[in-house]
């Protein structure tokens, strides 16, 4: 595996284990790649460096409107605080 490869994988790890183990609306138990749609528009996001508020709207979107299940505002707010500390590549 090429060096940017592994980068990447690593990113998309650490961005899955946010989105599965803390923002997780669904909150049933779900797979561990239940949210794998999401992570790679979310990791997009962190790469170009989006704005926080991006990255908010983007979840509540996926959250509210393609899953029906609102994610509480603070639960929201402590997932972006680790999302944008993942170490992404630009």
């Amino acid at each position: 595996m090429s060096e940017g490869a592994a980068t990447v994988k690593a990113e998309a790890a650490a961005v899955r284990a946010i989105l599965h183990g803390v923002w997780d609306p669904i909150g049933a138990g779900v797979p561990e790649d239940e949210y794998d749609s999401y992570l790679w528009p979310v990791l997009a996001l962190l790469r170009r460096k989006a704005p926080r508020e991006a990255l908010a709207s983007y979840l509540r979107w996926a959250a509210d409107e393609r899953m029906t299940v609102s994610v509480p505002e603070e639960r929201l707010e402590r997932v972006l605080d680790m999302l944008v500390a993942v170490d992404v590549a630009a």
